[in-house]
């Protein structure tokens, strides 16, 4: 399914970027975020990861489509079950680019990255899910992964 709803190319600064191939309709389920499960004392430089839970993380070497998913302070994606899968947010149209919001699933102190994101909302800085402020954390809740919904 994942298939024929994204096509993988340039994203400008952003390096490559995941886009809708066609028109998706809000609530869709669009992407399972794909990789093996590893505790934090074995990750290693090589791996692309996401936080899935206080000290488990969700591997991949960069090869899954999920990888190319950038980060955006005004995200069409989320985690509206909880689960490691991408759920359409709005009404997505074809040709635009698929984000999500990373502090949605990081938890770890001290880790940032920089926002290339470019909109409206941007805040420059992407938080780990403690750093954000309280209202950021209500107002992502819904979208973040379980294990940071308490």
């Amino acid at each position: 399914m994942e298939d024929d709803l994204i096509d993988i190319r340039p994203a400008g600064a952003k390096g490559l970027g995941a886009f809708a191939r066609r028109p998706i309709p809000a609530g869709a389920r669009v992407l399972p975020v794909a990789g093996r499960v590893l505790p934090t004392d074995q990750l290693t430089d090589d791996l692309l990861a996401l936080q899935v839970g206080p000290d488990l993380w969700l591997c991949s070497d960069g090869s899954s489509p999920d990888d190319r998913v950038n980060h955006s302070c005004d995200p069409n994606l989320g985690f509206s079950r909880g689960d490691p899968i991408l759920y359409a947010l709005r009404d997505i149209a074809a040709g635009e680019e698929l984000a999500w919001h990373y502090s949605t699933s990081i938890a770890a102190p001290g880790w940032s990255l920089d926002c290339a994101c470019g909109s409206a909302n941007c805040r420059g800085v992407v938080p780990p899910w403690g750093d954000l402020s309280p209202a950021d954390r209500d107002r992502l809740r819904p979208i973040a992964l379980a294990y940071l919904r308490d």
